[in-house]
């Protein structure tokens, strides 16, 4: 039901994973963090939480130590297989990145220090940042440079360092709520998601965050490697994607719902981020389901 390839190098280990066949409940684990890339077809991933995630291309799952996940399969065959890719990093060199970003780019005293989580899977749209260097490192892999694994070391670190700031970011959205009233950061993000459909500022986030914009941009980009107006875009791509999984939404619609007054620039946005249009993407999802 399944082909793999496998490349290995110092510290790290890319698969490319080629199923064929509908299966359910096909589990998966790693002695190390595995980062999980979908290149085509849907999965539903199951974790150890009861959780049931679907899993589609231009997304990312990062597995991490010693869990198992369990995976459905529900459109694979031959004329279409599922496609996806995974790179298995080695823990210390996770524990490593983490520990130089302490040093370089310490976090908040509310925020603790840089850490991997490694009780949660954490499932993400992926940045450009993230396709450029998966990209990369995939290259990397298959090629036969003579300065081969020294790369892919700078690759996997790149990686590692993209992965905590998006994990951040997403950490923050899931629990901004709750900690808006004693961490500014968080009380920008409730502001964000609450008036996404308007045309937001920083310095509106800013004074969410009681701070001044110099102060509020140089903590947001410190905390999370990209600024404010990143984050907001990124933050309004992720939320149309999610509009555009209903067929019955129209790209103007969701343009406008998520704060773009001009439905060319939104498309122009969302096919820089997603490398598709709204439409296309929107039409892609609904062959997949």
């Amino acid at each position: 039901m399944e082909n793999k390839v496998t490349f290995g190098a110092a510290g790290a280990a890319f698969s490319v994973y080629d199923t064929v066949r509908p299966a359910e409940r096909v589990p998966l684990a790693a002695e190390n963090p595995l980062y999980c890339g979908m290149v085509t077809g849907k999965k539903l991933v199951h974790t150890a939480t009861g959780a049931a995630i679907p899993f589609l291309p231009l997304e990312s799952l990062v597995v991490p130590t010693g869990q198992t996940i369990e995976i459905d399969f529900p459109g694979a065959s031959d004329e279409a297989p599922t496609k996806c890719l995974t790179i298995e990093i080695d823990r210390a060199q996770v524990r490593r990145v983490a520990a130089r970003l302490n040093e370089t780019t310490p976090r908040s005293s509310d925020s603790g220090d840089w850490r991997y989580d490694d009780d949660a899977v954490c499932h993400f749209m992926n940045t450009p940042g993230i396709e450029h260097t998966v990209r990369q490192l995939v290259g990397l892999f298959v090629d036969d440079d003579p300065d081969k694994d020294v790369l892919i070391d700078l690759g996997v670190q790149e990686l590692v360092v993209r992965m905590l700031r998006v994990e951040a970011r997403k950490l923050l959205l899931e629990e901004s709520a709750r900690r808006a009233t004693r961490h500014g950061l968080a009380a920008a993000a409730e502001t964000a998601k609450a008036r996404l459909h308007e045309d937001l500022k920083v310095s509106d986030l800013a004074a969410a965050a009681c701070m001044s914009e110099a102060t509020f941009y140089r903590a947001f980009r410190n905390e999370f490697g990209i600024t404010p107006v990143a984050y907001l875009t990124r933050l309004r791509v992720d939320r149309a994607r999610q509009l555009l999984a209903d067929p019955g939404r129209s790209v103007t619609d969701v343009a406008a719902s998520v704060g773009f007054g001009s439905v060319s620039h939104f498309i122009r946005v969302y096919r820089e981020h997603v490398g598709l249009t709204p439409k296309q993407d929107q039409l892609a999802r609904q062959a997949e389901a």
